[in-house]
């Protein structure tokens, strides 16, 4: 099968970028031919070009006829668009369906529903948009970019092709990432046909695992204040746990003076490879504290690949993911002493259990032998 990959790169690499590259290196192991068209955001880098940008949101001609030319060219059997904006945009829709070629998204965020993707306002999460085809209270608060007129162009592009049935009409499969934001989706204006979702949870690959853990715990991912940061070093340090802190940020100087300031708290900065492998297998729980509704959680099942626990809020995927003192343990989310309770419950529970349990997780769920054949079967499904 001959699959090509579309994909809106990131500034930063997140999440969606690092998907789009396990998916293409598991498909091409499995003996099929993945080809890529990839744009990225780093290229919007001059004022005419972020206006140019904005005002083809709704539908890029341009970029719509460079990837019918590059499908005419590349022949595939099916394409799977994962992040589709700014630059693609919705276009590549109508592209496919005027090629004849069968079409499946990712929906890695929910940008399709809310004007910065993240279901999130002022410090906690926001539902005000989803039944609201039109998306005035996000025009109202400035959600996109923090302005007011910025927030008018998502708000139309997503208003225009709610109304063209886009979304329903010219994808032949949407893939969701979990049940929960299966819930959101089902209870949103978009509506999408039954046997048009599959849920298929993302995966990690299988670098190995230690139950003899040493004593830190471990956050990686995004300094943001979405992300929760500053909450779980406050809570390290109620605690007096010794925490690592692996990733970049606009909270990067806020987490570099915490280290300075605070012998148990240590910036490790952006990690990959080998060194964020071992301080997964070498923690003894990692924590996360995203206040969002997040589509996913890939940190938790890379930690429960490794075999180690996860600290998690009880709401939202997290929530679901982690099982309370099964593999990993809840707390009220904001709620710092209660995350402090979390950390020093861990001294005191069975941990080898735990970290057995984690692991087990990972091989039933997120392993990179299961999530080809779900990609597999949902590309057959459409053919």
């Amino acid at each position: 099968m001959h699959i090509v990959q579309i994909h809106n790169r990131y500034k930063d690499i997140g999440g969606e970028d690092i998907v789009v590259s396990r998916e293409k290196l598991i498909l091409q192991a499995a003996g099929h031919k993945v080809s890529q068209y990839i744009v990225n955001n780093n290229d919007i880098n001059t004022l005419s070009r972020k206006l140019k940008t904005a005002l083809s949101l709704p539908y890029s001609v341009s970029q719509k006829k460079l990837i019918k030319a590059f499908l005419k060219d590349s022949s595939p059997d099916v394409v799977h668009v994962h992040n589709f904006l700014p630059v693609i945009t919705p276009s590549i829709f109508y592209a496919c369906k005027e090629l004849h070629i069968p079409v499946i998204v990712t929906l890695h965020n929910y940008r399709i529903l809310c004007s910065n993707g993240l279901l999130f306002r002022d410090g906690k999460p926001c539902e005000d948009c989803i039944k609201s085809k039109w998306g005035i209270p996000a025009i109202k608060n400035g959600c996109y970019q923090e302005s007011k007129i910025a927030t008018v162009f998502p708000v139309i592009s997503n208003a225009l092709h709610g109304h063209l049935e886009t979304w329903s009409s010219y994808i032949d499969k949407v893939i969701l990432l979990s049940e929960f934001s299966h819930e959101i989706f089902k209870k949103s204006h978009i509506t999408f046909r039954d046997e048009q979702v599959i849920v298929k949870p993302n995966f990690t690959e299988d670098r190995g695992y230690l139950y003899d853990k040493e004593n830190y715990m471990l956050f990686v991912g995004r300094l943001s204040d979405e992300k929760g940061i500053v909450n779980v070093i406050e809570a390290c340090i109620k605690a007096n746990k010794r925490l690592k802190i692996a990733g970049t940020g606009p909270l990067h100087e806020v987490v570099e003076n915490y280290s300075h300031l605070h012998n148990n708290i240590e910036f490790v900065g952006n990690q990959d490879g080998e060194e964020l492998s071992s301080l997964y297998k070498n923690a003894q729980a990692l924590i996360t504290a995203s206040k969002m509704y997040e589509t996913f959680g890939l940190v938790i099942i890379e930690s429960f690949s490794f075999g180690t626990p996860v600290i998690a809020p009880s709401f939202g995927n997290g929530g679901q993911l982690v099982k309370d003192q099964y593999n990993g343990l809840h707390y009220t989310l904001d709620d710092i002493d209660n995350l402090v309770e979390a950390i020093e419950k861990t001294d005191y529970l069975d941990q080898e259990t735990m970290r057995n349990n984690a692991r087990e997780t990972f091989l039933k769920n997120y392993t990179a032998q299961q999530n080809v054949l779900k990609l597999l079967d949902a590309y057959k499904s459409v053919l």
